[in-house]
């Protein structure tokens, strides 16, 4: 099992990596569509913060129950549900609501008893791992639209 240094310095890190790469790309690129899938650099922003606020619920009902999510699949509809319920809402609104919510899970983490991090639960996704291991995905999730980010930058970069 992992510690809560281990999640902490990993969500950390991680989203620091994913707030960094926003930081690389020109006003253009930004606002650009079809940065993953058909997703704008904004969508996946709004893609990532849906899942910390689905991640501070679930945590916080780690062992207790979760009505949100009963018959719920986490799939691609319910990531462009998530997304489009922000479609309206201006690029710097969609970083400020990932960037507060990554502060409450960040919060969260530090508040949890130890002993509660070491309990057994499912995650959205259907999978059972501690709650800690939990927060330790989250950092997985920064990490892989932090790289879908850069891929795009990289793209855009041998376009000029």
């Amino acid at each position: 099992m992992r510690s809560r240094d281990d999640a902490w310095i990993a969500l950390d890190r991680s989203f620091k990596t994913f707030m960094d790469s926003l930081g690389h790309l020109t006003e253009e690129e930004l606002t650009a569509s079809d940065v993953v899938g058909r997703w704008s650099v904004k969508d996946v922003v709004a893609h990532v913060w849906s899942w910390v606020d689905e991640a501070v619920q679930t945590a916080k009902a780690w062992q207790g129950k979760r009505p949100w999510q009963e018959g719920v699949g986490y799939d691609d509809g319910w990531n462009e549900k998530q997304v489009q319920s922000r479609a309206a809402l201006p690029l710097i609104n969609v970083v400020d609501g990932l960037t507060g919510a990554h502060r409450r899970f960040m919060h969260l983490l530090d508040m949890t008893e130890d002993a509660e991090l070491a309990k057994v639960g499912k995650a959205p996704w259907d999978e059972e791992m501690t709650l800690v291991d939990f927060f330790y995905s989250m950092a997985g999730h920064y990490q892989e639209h932090a790289v879908d980010l850069k891929n795009y930058q990289e793209r855009c970069l041998e376009c000029d």
